[in-house]
């Protein structure tokens, strides 16, 4: 039983974190022209992580849904993990 809830605090905090990171990227992307070592950490960081998730915007589209859809999964993922543990 003790492993169990280990495994699901790790778990969750590594969602909490990526869930930080693309909160934290999105704001940054509404900065114009930062570029430094945290913004450069963030984006390298969770860009594998978005990208994939990017085939469902629309072309041409000014709007990225893609970490939209993220929060949602690691959210899924999160309550899953949770019932199984």
């Amino acid at each position: 039983m003790n492993t169990n809830i280990y495994i699901m605090n790790v778990l969750d905090f590594l969602i909490s974190a990526i869930f930080v990171l693309i909160f934290v990227r999105i704001i940054l992307s509404w900065i114009p022209n930062v570029r430094n070592a945290l913004t450069q950490f963030v984006f390298d960081i969770t860009e594998p992580i978005l990208k994939p998730f990017r085939i469902v915007n629309p072309k041409n589209s000014p709007l990225d849904f893609s970490p939209i859809i993220v929060i949602i999964l690691l959210e899924v993922i999160r309550n899953i993990i949770a019932r199984i543990l």
